[in-house]
């Protein structure tokens, strides 16, 4: 076997989205700032972020970022994704900024507050770390727009994710395991209605209310694929269109699988709010690229 090419990383969870956070690689894009970097990682390396995303063989759940330095902020985050997915999630900021604490690859502050650069600006993040183990980490959206239809709102989260809201239609219970296949057949076949249709959206919410201030949630990208965490995002769409319903200020949103994320309100005006949970670290990883391997941009099994 000729090993050509190298990488390490860092996988975690952060709210049900899993990251791989690529320590070392031969990917090293350049430039002044952020967005350079990143038009850079956006044009090139095509057959290295597959590597990155497919492997271990079939994982389509799978986001990649590669940390970098910045100028004006404590780290530098690099975002690559598969086809169709939203660059930017706040999952990545927290699970990112987890691995880097829990490695020792950034100081902890005793401030608890940090400033992470990406494409969309630089956010002030916050971490709860306790001995050498972060417990939380919160952040905070910049704003949301709610419009459309009140059976069928849209919310734009921080001026550029879009977000169509759908009531549980009649025919499907409840968001619950049992209903799994009937909701994951409906979210293909708005996906695939939508897009036929060229609407554009970043994501689909199938949302069932269980009280007042709660409901329970799955989203779907523009794939068909399902989400079924409760979603920063999500969450953040459902605060927005609550508050600018009712004023209320809170929500929770649980998964098919009961664990909840909370939303809490900071901005009546923007409708911004933060969201706070736990991400973990599930791995560490080698990367070998064999230039040898008939399957080098790996696969994901459908």
């Amino acid at each position: 076997m000729e090993f050509k090419k190298l990488y390490s990383s860092i996988d975690a969870h952060a709210a049900g989205e899993a990251y791989r956070i690529v320590t070392q690689s031969p990917i090293r894009p350049v430039g002044r700032d952020i967005r350079e970097k990143a038009a850079q990682l956006s044009a090139g390396f095509r057959t290295e972020k597959n590597l990155l995303l497919n492997e271990p063989r079939g994982h389509r759940g799978m986001h990649g970022c590669i940390v970098t330095d910045s100028a004006g902020a404590d780290a530098g985050l690099l975002f690559f994704v598969h086809d169709r997915v939203s660059t930017f999630k706040y999952e990545g900021v927290m699970a990112a900024l987890t691995a880097l604490l829990e490695t020792g690859n950034l100081a902890v502050a005793e401030t608890g507050e940090y400033t992470v650069d990406t494409v969309t600006g630089i956010h002030r993040v916050k971490a709860d770390v306790s001995g050498d183990e972060v417990r939380a980490v919160q952040v905070e959206s910049r704003s949301a727009e709610v419009s459309g239809e009140p059976e069928r709102p849209s919310v734009r989260i921080d001026g550029e994710r879009d977000y169509l809201i759908y009531p549980l239609p009649a025919d499907i219970p409840a968001i619950e395991l049992n209903h799994l296949a009937a909701i994951a057949d409906w979210g293909l076949a708005k996906t695939r209605s939508l897009t036929d249709e060229k609407v554009p959206f970043t994501g689909v919410i199938l949302v069932e209310k269980v009280a007042d201030g709660k409901v329970r949630t799955v989203t779907f990208e523009p794939d068909g694929y399902i989400l079924r965490s409760p979603g920063a995002d999500t969450t953040l769409a459902l605060l927005a269109e609550q508050a600018k319903r009712t004023g209320a200020g809170t929500i929770e949103n649980d998964s098919i699988f009961g664990s909840p994320l909370t939303a809490e309100l900071t901005d009546g005006d923007r409708l911004a709010g933060t969201v706070r949970t736990e991400p973990f670290i599930t791995g560490t990883h080698d990367f070998v690229f064999d230039r040898e391997d008939p399957l080098e941009q790996g696969f994901v099994i459908a």
